[in-house]
Order: C-alpha cells, then structure tokens, then sequence
C-alpha cells in the first residue's frame, strides 16, 4: 500500500451565525443580538468589542451569545466554546425558546478546539430540550458522529450518522463523513454506497472527489482514484482537498516508476 491511512480532507464548519428569524416579532433585545452577529462575521475584533459592551450594559445571554460568534470568526475556540456555553446556561435558566441551538453551537465551536468529550456534553445538552427537528436535530447528530469519531468510537459515530441520515438526508456532509468512516472501517460496500450519495448531492465539492477517489484507491482500482483526485484538483485548485489530492497523485506517480 502507498498509504497507510488515505485522509479526507472533509470540510470543518464553524458554528453557523444563528440570526433570530425576522419574519417573526422580535424584541429590541433581539434585533440588536442580530445586528451584533452581523458585525461579529464582519468584522470579528469589532464584533468582540460590541458584544462585550453590550454585556456591560445588561444585554445577557444575547450579548454572550455574540461574543461567542466574534470569537469562532478569529478562530479562538477556548473563548467561542465558553462564551456559548456560558449563554446557554444563562438561556437555560430563562427559558428562552432557543436554548437548544445555543448548546448545539457550543458542541460545535468545543468540536472544533478538539474538545470532543465536552461537545458531546454539550451536543447532549441541546438534543435533551426536545425542540430540535429536521435538519437542526441531524446537524447536532453529525457533530456527535465527528465527536465519536474524534474519541475513537466508531460504532457509537455509525450510529449518530445512520441518524444523521434519517433526520437531514439531504445533507452531502453527513454522507460524505459516513463514507470516510466507512472506508477506515474497511466496510468498502457501505463507503462506496455513501460516497455516490454525497457525489449526487453536491457534484462539485472537491472534498467528495477526494473521498470518491480515496474509496476507488482501497477497492484497488488505482485509474478511477486518479481520476477523482484529478477531479478533486480541477474543481478547487486552492482547496485542501486538491492539496491532499495532488500529494497522492505524486505518491501514486513515485510508486509506479520506482
């Protein structure tokens, strides 16, 4: 084998900017929450600063709330977990009917600082409010599955993905994170099955090439795989997945002529 463990270069989110719906009467409270997420995306060292005056000024769990968004924008997930979970609690004790998406973007924001064990406390937290459905409860099960996945539990992560396709089928993530585990599982049927419905669902994504590709290269069909990873390449030059795609054509390329 060329390589020891093919990686995916699967796309790591951040928590997603949870701008209360304004379709609906909303407090003043409420706008001003949305009005500092919307700075704290664009412009995250002012959004530190407006959220923690707010604070100051009494805004609460809204205020905590955004300062959490400000800090995942620089990447500082100590201080993005914290300030989630911080505001969760405090929603918690009010009641606020949001509460759950409050401890989901905690486990998100704890995910991504390689917390995996307190994502999952958190993930817990936001799917015991009972108010989550659809597509909000399957993106809290995928991070359980990549919390899982981060821990080494592979058989608790297949379970929270065969939720994940349950609940947000629609979702190239869940399917393509599926695969990946698949693969490592050496279950090549299932990562091969997974893989052609995140293929179908999002034709573009050079990660899904990348995995498409990885997934062909175990089977051992080396012309397909260097046909995905070329994909892989063309689709996102920049991507991480065309980085990692170009490193395995170049391996693929020294194992043959040596």
């Amino acid at each position: 084998m060329i390589f020891v463990l093919l990686q995916s270069a699967t796309p790591f989110g951040s928590p997603v900017p949870d701008i209360i719906n304004p379709s609906a009467p909303m407090t003043m409270s409420e706008v001003r929450f949305n009005e500092c997420v919307d700075l704290a995306v664009d412009d995250p060292a002012s959004g530190v600063v407006e959220a923690n005056k707010w604070r100051i000024e009494g805004g609460g769990f809204l205020a905590r709330h955004c300062l959490g968004f400000a800090y995942a924008e620089q990447f500082n997930w100590g201080a993005a977990t914290k300030s989630f979970a911080q505001a969760a609690s405090e929603a918690e004790v009010a009641k606020y009917p949001r509460v759950a998406n409050f401890w989901a973007q905690a486990g998100n924001a704890a995910l991504a600082g390689n917390q995996p064990d307190k994502a999952l406390e958190y993930l817990n937290a936001a799917l015991v409010q009972g108010s989550l459905i659809g597509l909000e409860k399957g993106e809290v099960h995928l991070d359980r599955a990549r919390a899982h996945v981060a821990l080494n539990d592979y058989a608790a992560a297949t379970k929270e993905f065969a939720m994940v396709h349950k609940l947000a089928p629609q979702d190239p993530l869940g399917w393509l994170l599926s695969a990946t585990l698949a693969r490592r599982m050496g279950d090549l049927p299932l990562a091969l099955a997974d893989i052609q419905v995140a293929a179908r669902l999002a034709q573009r994504d050079p990660a899904v090439a990348l995995e498409t590709g990885n997934i062909a290269y175990e089977g051992g069909d080396t012309e397909q795989a260097k046909i995905n990873w070329e994909k892989a390449i063309s689709l996102d030059p920049e991507s991480r997945s065309a980085t990692v795609a170009k490193k395995y054509l170049g391996q693929l390329v020294t194992s043959v002529t040596e």
